[in-house]
């Protein structure tokens, strides 16, 4: 906790703190009547009428990070009491998403020298940014980034931020643990270096199992042409039913996988509980040994341990779409998608 050494307000994080002093009591001298209004339930579209767009912008993300469920609550009450149902909204209101975006990515050099490849700019916008517009888009404004690899050029505001500065020798999945405590209720995980439309973000929010990751069926049409990143690197997927049975680089045979994992899962708080229930079990059982498709727990993959759930009786399902989504993994992938963009991701 971090007290305001002007007003004496509390803060979680020193960002919270930060974006206060900045608002309250910065130069602009209008977050003080925000706040008042703010707690008689009322915004007055005069005080946002004197904020700047971007300032504005910034305040608003400051007061979604604090205030974001209350101001939710008051807004689909008016709507229903004007006669508009979205009660559904509120699904998402408990959704936390946690973005892993510390690896250090050789394939994506030169482009990648001076910045983590989450931050490289496709259509005027980074990757990273594109996966926040998303995920604020569909009512999840609960998000925490794991950084590495130049983390502290990741600074988007309202986020809480995790660092694996061991990112060289470690993989995804212990990146992942860096926000072990995040996972006390339902979250998104994400990669870093994927682009999807928001319709692939709604039917996974939308999904009621326990543990659901998004399947590309139509993977093969990513690999065509695609030099730099063979299909040997593919997550692919096989199915039974409803359910994944095997998944992982190398680990199904392309021509009897059913799709590609494209990164983005949904874990109910039951799923969470289970993911780091079997993660600490195989931190102590495979102590000096290989970890399914690598070489050990540190250096595991996130699919590696969503195969030992499985190995394990847990039931883990599988989203299917067809395309809409794209990975940027090697320079001729930024190549690509900056080039088919809005073909990709259906822009107008």
């Amino acid at each position: 906790m971090v007290p305001c050494d002007i007003c004496g307000e509390v803060f979680k994080t020193a960002q919270g703190l930060a974006g206060h002093k900045r608002l309250r009591h910065g130069a602009y001298g209008v977050a003080g009547e925000l706040g008042i209004v703010l707690s008689n339930k009322q915004l007055h579209r005069k005080v946002l009428q004197r904020l700047g767009e971007k300032l504005a912008d910034r305040l608003a993300e400051v007061i979604l990070e604090s205030h974001g469920q209350e101001i939710l609550e008051l807004y689909l009450e008016e709507l229903s009491r004007r006669g508009l149902d979205l009660s559904s909204l509120r699904s998402t209101r408990n959704v936390r998403a946690i973005i892993v975006a510390a690896g250090e990515s050789n394939l994506l050099l030169p482009l990648t020298e001076d910045k983590p490849e989450c931050l490289l700019e496709i259509g005027n916008k980074t990757i990273l940014g594109r996966e926040l517009e998303n995920l604020r888009e569909c009512g999840v404004h609960d998000i925490v980034v794991v950084r590495g690899y130049r983390g502290e050029q990741i600074r988007y505001p309202a986020i809480r931020y995790y660092d694996n500065r061991d990112y060289h020798n470690t993989g995804i999945l212990r990146s992942l643990f860096h926000a072990k405590g995040e996972m006390d209720n339902d979250f998104i995980f994400c990669y870093s270096d994927i682009l999807y439309t928001k319709e692939v973000l709604e039917l996974l929010l939308q999904d009621r199992s326990d543990i659901s990751l998004v399947v590309d069926t139509d993977w093969e049409e990513h690999y065509q042409q695609r030099r730099q990143h063979p299909v040997s690197q593919a997550e692919l997927v096989s199915v039974e039913g409803d359910r994944i049975t095997q998944i992982g680089r190398n680990a199904v045979p392309p021509g009897e996988a059913h799709g590609e994992f494209i990164g983005l899962a949904k874990f109910s708080r039951n799923g969470a509980e289970s993911l780091k229930v079997i993660h600490e079990w195989a931190t102590q059982n495979y102590k000096g040994r290989s970890f399914h498709t690598s070489p050990s727990v540190d250096m595991a993959s996130f699919t590696d341990l969503i195969q030992e759930l499985i190995d394990q009786g847990y039931p883990v399902h599988h989203l299917d779409i067809r395309g809409n989504w794209a990975e940027i993994d090697t320079v001729e992938d930024f190549d690509r998608v900056s080039k088919h963009l809005h073909s990709i991701l259906k822009l107008g």
